[in-house]
């Protein structure tokens, strides 16, 4: 039988998976049916297997997540774009207010579906090798530079990632990627936690609520969504393989 769930216009439902932890051959096996023919061809073009099946749960995830939303067969939810790339469901689709937001990144996957609210997620390996300061000098705001610059070398790939996925869900979820400038917004952070989102310039707008979370020891996360003044959100993490395979 088919799932049903709904999300209030209070709520954030942030669906995960780890694909390391997904070991059910059956599932593996038939999950290529419910992708489009596009999708199987763009999941056919990719060179490793770990890619292959990273981007086939991640689409398997998504189609019967928002399927269970809409109520209909996962083969029958269509997507279309924004001006800028954002995935957006096709007009076609009878789901007004239901906004989602997909990531993935070396073996985790996250979609966060909301109700009436634009939201952005994002994931990264936080433990990967990349310039930490040279990438935040190029195109993160002074102020969060200068705070990495400030951190004991143990701390420098936790508090990197936490600000770079704070700064990926952000220009996800006003749906500009980034094709926006990273340095117009700032996150204060201690260490590696939030503790203030600040704009720095006028087209910023300030009314956005963000969560940080952790996957595994290996993935952090952000979550973004539009939080206008007086309003609530509650933001509720969702294991997709306890639900959908249980």
């Amino acid at each position: 039988h088919q799932l049903r769930h709904s999300v209030g216009p209070n709520e954030v439902h942030v669906w995960h998976l780890l694909a390391d932890r997904l070991n059910d051959t059956p599932t593996l096996n038939a999950a290529p049916s419910l992708l489009s023919s596009d999708e199987q061809t763009r999941m056919n073009c990719l060179r490793r297997e770990r890619d292959r099946t990273l981007f086939l749960l991640s689409r398997v995830l998504m189609r019967t997540v928002l399927a269970s939303y809409l109520d209909c067969p996962c083969n029958d939810v269509q997507f279309a774009a924004n001006d800028y790339g954002k995935p957006i469901l096709h007009p076609a689709v009878c789901a007004p207010g239901l906004h989602f937001n997909l990531t993935h990144s070396r073996g985790a996957v996250a979609l966060a579906v909301s109700n009436g609210r634009e939201v952005g997620v994002d994931i990264e390996e936080r433990l990967r090798k990349v310039e930490y300061l040279a990438l935040a000098e190029r195109f993160f705001a002074n102020a969060e530079w200068q705070h990495l610059r400030g951190l004991p070398e143990a701390q420098l790939a936790e508090a990197f990632f936490a600000i770079w996925t704070l700064k990926e869900a952000f220009v996800k979820g006003i749906g500009r990627g980034l094709s926006f400038p990273l340095d117009a917004f700032c996150f204060e952070m201690e260490a590696n936690r939030l503790i203030r989102f600040r704009p720095l310039a006028d087209f910023v707008s300030p009314d956005w609520h963000f969560e940080q979370f952790e996957l595994s020891d290996h993935h952090c996360g952000a979550v973004a969504v539009h939080y206008p003044a007086g309003s609530e959100v509650r933001i509720e993490m969702r294991d997709w393989q306890a639900a959908f395979l249980k």
